[in-house]
């Protein structure tokens, strides 16, 4: 068995777990990753802890070392860990033998103990160590170092000691936030991956809390935090969350595109639309353009779906269409073109049951008016039916 040890991730910060401390990020680990039916607490009896259905418990220790190395063989850290959970064995809080002690650090360190410790699975390996540490030149000078921890845990006993050492599991990564990240991965956009990472554990902490309040212990059920974060995600995830990946163009980027006069542009031209009225429809063009690009690559729409409002904007510009030529017949075709195009950009959809920029359904309708698959002038198609061609 080896020592969990991930290469370290460009965007790792050390000491930011996105706001929270290191145990409320574990905490959410444990509640994303353990089957349903068992429960997770924390600074319960141990900093984390996994609770089995059948009684068995992780004891999870955490440590930063970016002020030292927690793993190291005599470090004060690491012995003074052992020598409590040795206690509460003694005491009968946890069985040493069908519990787990878990010593995990970050960001990544490691030392010949931990690692030994960590894959010392037999008996015999386990005795060997612990003859090894219960030398006095290990335990070292009386008082000195970690020399009162290592005493306290040899007292314990060779049956709590060797069960404690068999079932010792040392894990140290660079980002704590990483398999959270992962399991959110599967259901979620890139681009929204942090967002609820920070509101997971924030959510993981709040019920641990909550618990505290009412006077129980902090111990979150697995299945319900599970079931409640699901919901939170389908409601958040649909309501509001697809913003534009677009600022407004510049005034130069305006200038250019207005002075290549595009399809779209000579389409306004024929119904006399403003100046301001072809600048707003350069504008939301582009913004349009560059959100449906970011949008596709960060996953947030699947690429079908453009075409299906696409469909629904044809629709609807062939209804309007129909009901200005009926109601509004004795316009001018000019005025009647542009009575269209505001009837049309007026209107304000949904993508994929999320609410969009107000931009983005007006450079929806110049895109299709670009590639002539609506129009504006009741003659669209005969003015510029050689541009289709």
């Amino acid at each position: 068995m080896s020592v969990v040890d991930l290469a370290k991730p460009k965007s790792a910060a050390p000491g930011q777990y996105l706001g929270f401390a290191l145990q409320p990020v574990r905490l959410c680990h444990y509640l994303f990753d353990a089957p349903d039916g068992c429960s997770a607490s924390m600074e319960h009896i141990e900093d984390v802890a996994l609770h089995w259905p059948d009684g068995r418990v992780v004891l999870e220790q955490t440590k930063s070392s970016l002020t030292g190395n927690p793993a190291s063989d005599r470090s004060k850290e690491l012995w003074n860990t052992l020598a409590n959970w040795a206690d509460i064995c003694v005491a009968g809080t946890v069985d040493s033998e069908s519990s787990e002690f878990r010593y995990y650090v970050t960001p990544v360190c490691s030392g010949d103990l931990v690692k030994r410790l960590h894959s010392a699975a037999k008996n015999e390996e386990a005795a060997d160590i612990l003859k090894e540490i219960s030398a006095p030149n290990f335990i070292g000078k009386k008082g000195v170092g970690a020399e009162p921890h290592i005493t306290r845990f040899i007292a314990a006993g060779s049956k709590i000691c060797s069960d404690i050492i068999r079932n010792f599991r040392f894990e140290s990564v660079e980002d704590p936030i990483l398999s959270i990240r992962q399991k959110l991965q599967a259901t979620l956009p890139a681009a929204l991956i942090d967002d609820f990472c920070a509101s997971a554990i924030g959510r993981a902490k709040s019920d641990a809390d909550e618990c505290i309040r009412l006077g129980s212990p902090p111990i979150v059920d697995v299945a319900v935090f599970r079931r409640r974060f699901q919901n939170f995600v389908r409601r958040h995830n649909l309501a509001g969350l697809l913003t534009s990946a677009s600022r407004r163009p510049s005034d130069e980027q305006i200038d250019s595109m207005l002075n290549s006069d595009p399809i779209f542009l000579k389409q306004l031209a024929a119904v006399d639309a403003s100046a301001d009225l072809k600048m707003e429809a350069v504008a939301d063009y582009l913004r349009t353009a560059a959100d449906k690009t970011r949008w596709a690559a960060d996953g947030l729409v699947l690429e079908e779906s453009f075409d299906d409002l696409d469909a629904t904007l044809k629709r609807h510009h062939t209804l309007q269409r129909d009901e200005v030529e009926d109601t509004e017949k004795a316009l001018a075709p000019e005025e009647r073109g542009r009575s269209l195009y505001r009837r049309c950009t007026y209107l304000q959809l949904p993508l994929d049951g999320q609410p969009l920029p107000t931009h983005f359904i007006p450079g929806a309708f110049n895109d299709l008016a670009d590639k002539l698959v609506v129009g504006w002038h009741p003659s669209y198609e005969v003015l510029f039916g050689e541009a289709a061609e």
